[in-house]
């Protein structure tokens, strides 16, 4: 602790002394170095500067936007808005086209033959067509380039299969021809191509199961639709019994219900376990029950009294 005497506290030298001291500070402020002045202004002038930069890169960013903006003032200015657009969708739908597989100098065999089938490697497939190769090389499950071009939607390769002599109705280990094969695939195109050569459209497979079958189960409704205007039997059973109408119904296909319903599909047909197509309405298919039974009672013979 500061002592100070008597004489020191009635004259005042002590606070004097103080005030000395800090005169002498702001002396010491007042001449403080040259280069430390200089610098401080220097970042000062440094952020003022970044700050104006900033400001008129955004000025000169408006000024762009402004002159390169769309203005909507007549019908031109709306037709040209529209085709602009059209061109920017056109630019971003193409895509830059794949290479096409190069077609070895050497045969294709049958295996290669297939996969080329699969992967709708049309030169491969015409390389092996010229050099003699069977259209029919099927398979271990004796599906043939026909069943699985049917099944892939590829009508080209299915174009060139029938023209170098390819079998129509070959059958897999499952009896299902390629007629049934375009229904499991929803190929319309390739299906009305087989009937229109002459396919059989009433073919089973090994579980008795039609065309209209496979269409419906799969949930292919233009294929069902083609295959009942051409002539398909709407209430076929299969081997358990069951028509076309009971496997959409089991199956939740509310479209092919109405499809079927709207053709006359019978609603009275049993099953080998006595089920009727609205025995087999979930609790859930409310729309469907709805359905079945308004189309029930108009199929229903009126009493007699």
């Amino acid at each position: 602790m500061e002592l100070i005497s008597v004489q020191q506290l009635v004259s005042g030298d002590r606070y004097e002394g103080k005030v000395r001291a800090f005169e002498v500070l702001a002396r010491g402020a007042a001449q403080e170095p040259e280069g430390w002045r200089h610098g401080v202004a220097g970042v000062r002038d440094a952020v003022s500067e970044e700050k104006q930069k900033v400001k008129e890169e955004r000025r000169k960013k408006l000024e762009t936007f402004d002159s390169t903006r769309v203005r909507l003032e007549s019908l031109q200015d709306l037709e040209a808005i529209v085709r602009l657009r059209k061109h920017k969708r056109s630019r971003k739908r193409v895509r830059p086209k794949e290479p096409e597989p190069a077609v070895p100098a050497e045969p294709v065999d049958a295996a290669r033959f297939l996969q080329a089938v699969l992967e709708n490697q049309v030169p491969m497939i015409d390389k092996y067509l010229a050099d003699g190769g069977d259209p029919d090389a099927h398979d271990q499950f004796r599906c043939t380039a026909l069943h699985w071009a049917c099944l892939r939607g590829h009508a080209e390769i299915v174009d060139k299969l029938l023209a170098a002599g390819a079998r129509l109705e070959p059958r897999d280990m499952l009896e299902a021809t390629p007629v049934l094969w375009a229904c499991r695939g929803g190929h319309l195109d390739v299906l009305q191509r087989l009937l229109d050569r002459g396919a059989k459209i009433s073919t089973r497979d090994k579980l008795r199961s039609t065309a209209l079958h496979v269409a419906v189960r799969t949930g292919h409704c233009d294929c069902a639709e083609h295959l009942i205007a051409c002539g398909a039997e709407i209430d076929a059973q299969d081997k358990e019994g069951d028509t076309p109408i009971h496997d959409a119904i089991r199956l939740g296909r509310f479209k092919a219900v109405k499809t079927l319903l709207m053709y006359g599909a019978n609603l009275s047909v049993r099953n080998q376990e006595a089920l009727r197509p609205v025995d087999l309405v979930k609790d859930w298919q409310r729309g469907i029950r709805q359905t079945l039974q308004a189309c029930a009672d108009q199929q229903r013979p009126p009493r007699l009294h």
